[in-house]
């Protein structure tokens, strides 16, 4: 993972700035499921930032989910006014949300950048493709054999907010295979204790991004299963803090198209 997608999984993970960022919102029709608001303090900057998580669904068991995030006052200067969007369509099969495809964008100072990620379950094959800005198309960069489950930053933050990959257990720690680029990837989900405040969540990746260059996500998601606050530290950048604003919108139940036992996770084991 590169840093700007390491930035990319700490806003999934609540901090709304993959990157200080400003990406428009996505034009796709669908029911909106999710819309998760954010405010983001970056060391002595207070609301340095907004940011947007949203889930939509398509119809058919296809869903999409996007972040977008804008940088306030200085930030948005120093960051050039850049412009990023995180989109991923996924398809609900065989009690997951599978990815189908996932891009990643970046747009500043008149260059733009485009990254696709190309998940073909009938060949169980992989496939990077990228934009050449001169040739105007997208190219194939890189592929690999799809041998196992594999998600990028959005489904595997949606699989966890659902429950879907196994029963939420205090306590417990998963791993989640990530995009196997330019290296692999491994992400470890540590769930802490139900309390009346909510339920802490420790996400640990290995990344130079972080100042140690194993980062920690601390999220504190509520009784229905929303992240409200999140908190980690990063290079050059040091605390960052990240709240769920109050004109939010959470999922109250499971997602349409999903049977009725797949629930968000609403606390307790």
């Amino acid at each position: 993972m590169n840093r700007r997608a390491a930035w990319g999984l700490v806003l999934i993970m609540i901090i709304p700035m993959w990157s200080p960022v400003g990406a428009a919102a996505s034009s796709t029709s669908g029911a909106v499921v999710e819309d998760l608001k954010y405010r983001v303090d970056i060391w002595v900057l207070g609301d340095a930032a907004r940011g947007r998580l949203t889930l939509k669904s398509l119809g058919s068991g296809r869903y999409q989910a996007e972040l977008s995030g804008e940088p306030q006052g200085l930030l948005k200067f120093l960051s050039g006014e850049r412009r990023d969007s995180y989109q991923t369509e996924m398809i609900y099969d065989h009690g997951r949300l599978r990815p189908v495809v996932y891009r990643e964008e970046s747009r500043r100072r008149g260059k733009h950048y485009l990254k696709e990620y190309r998940f073909d379950y009938s060949q169980k094959r992989l496939e990077l493709w990228q934009l050449k800005e001169r040739q105007g198309s997208l190219m194939l960069k890189w592929h690999t054999d799809l041998k196992e489950a594999i998600y990028d930053p959005l489904s595997a933050f949606y699989n966890s907010r659902l429950g879907l990959m196994g029963p939420i257990k205090d306590g417990e720690t998963y791993h989640i295979t990530g995009i196997p680029y330019p290296s692999p990837e491994n992400i470890e989900v540590s769930l802490g204790r139900q309390t009346q405040e909510g339920r802490q969540v420790m996400v640990t990746l290995v990344n130079a991004a972080f100042e140690d260059k194993k980062g920690r996500v601390f999220i504190l998601f509520n009784g229905e299963g929303a992240p409200v606050q999140a908190w980690t530290r990063m290079l050059g950048l040091g605390k960052i803090v990240g709240q769920l604003l109050p004109d939010s919108k959470s999922m109250k139940a499971g997602l349409p198209g999903i049977p009725s036992e797949s629930k968000v996770p609403a606390g307790g084991d």
